[in-house]
Formats: structure tokens, sequence, C-alpha cells
């Protein structure tokens, strides 16, 4: 699942309550359809994250939310991911098993993530994975780019992989711009742990 609109612009974003009411009913269906967990990715805005954890939480399943971070370590919105953390896991019950970074460049979750004034270790303990893009661009300017913005597969498996070894990420893959070459060799520099 992911956010209404487009989720590079946070202004489209759905206010809590709207996004609760908007969500449920794919919520309820992926749960009835015995799937064993629920992922909502792309999340660029506080508001429509909260509202999507609610209705995830309320099938009873557990569920993980996936972000779109700054290098700054805030949500596209301008949310610290601290704050957005420690809110949506004291608002919802039961709160997130846990929380991703996707559609950011590795750089820039490193930056988000070891951010002094916007991050924390509870960021650091309850994100466990990045799906990264392979585009050290901006939200905006990846979202006005004519072309792909492809980085050397091994460039992306050795950064992505060092992410495992420096801050403990568990769950690791790739967005924008990867394809089966890049993951292959995240695969492997995560095998040889070099």
């Amino acid at each position: 699942m992911s956010c209404r609109g487009d989720a590079y612009n946070p202004a489209e974003a759905l206010a809590v309550d709207e996004a609760q009411a908007f969500h449920a009913w794919q919520a309820e269906k992926l749960a009835d359809a015995g799937c064993d967990f629920l992922l909502a990715a792309t999340l660029p805005a506080f508001s429509e994250a909260t509202g999507l954890a609610l209705a995830l939480a309320a099938t009873g399943k557990p569920y993980v939310l996936s972000f779109v971070a700054r290098r700054e370590g805030t949500l596209l919105d301008g949310t610290p991911l601290k704050e957005a953390v420690a809110a949506i896991d004291a608002a919802v019950t039961p709160r997130p098993l846990a929380y991703l970074i996707n559609c950011t460049h590795v750089t820039s979750a490193r930056a988000a993530l070891m951010h002094a004034v916007n991050s924390s270790s509870l960021v650091r303990q309850r994100v466990i994975g990045l799906l990264a893009n392979t585009a050290a661009l901006s939200p905006e300017d990846l979202n006005n780019s004519t072309r792909l913005v492809e980085e050397d597969p091994e460039t992306f498996g050795k950064s992505v992989a060092a992410l495992h070894r420096e801050l403990g990420l568990k769950i690791l893959g790739g967005c924008c711009g990867t394809d089966d070459r890049h993951i292959r060799s995240l695969a492997a520099q995560l095998a040889t742990g070099v």
C-alpha cells in the first residue's frame, strides 16, 4: 500500500482521519486475503502515515511503514524522523512492527538516520531496512527527471551492504533504478561480508 497521491508531493497527503477512512477498505481486503503482514511504503507525510497506521492496526495483522526521507532526517513534509516514529508508536495500537526507508538513495538514507537533530537512537532501532533507489538526487529532481538515473550495480551493492554492517539494517533491497544486477551485487556483498 502507499499514499493516495503523488508520493513525492507531501502537499497531496491526506489528513489523519481521511487517510484512515480511505485506506481501511484496502487494508481489510488484504488482511482478509490471508497475507502475513501489511506494508505501506513510499510515505512522504506524517499525517497520511498516521492514518494508514491506524487503518493497518485495525486489521490485527502485523504491519510496517516505510518513509521517503530527506538527508536532513525528515519526511518530505518536514516532519523529523524522530518525531514521526515516536508519535506513531505512541498513538497507534498495536504500533508498527518496524519502519523502513524506501525510494531514497543510500547516501541520503544514511545521512537521515544519522542526523544529529532530526534522528535518534530510537529511530535507528525502529528503522530496520532500506529499499534504496539508484539516484543521489532530491525527490523533486528525481521526480522531474526525463531519464533514468542509474548507479553502477557494484557501487549500489557495496553501499547498501555497508548500512547493514554499520547500522544493522535487516531488510535491504532496491527501489527506483534498480534491477536484477543491483540486487545480485547486494546479495554477493552480504554473502561475502566484504
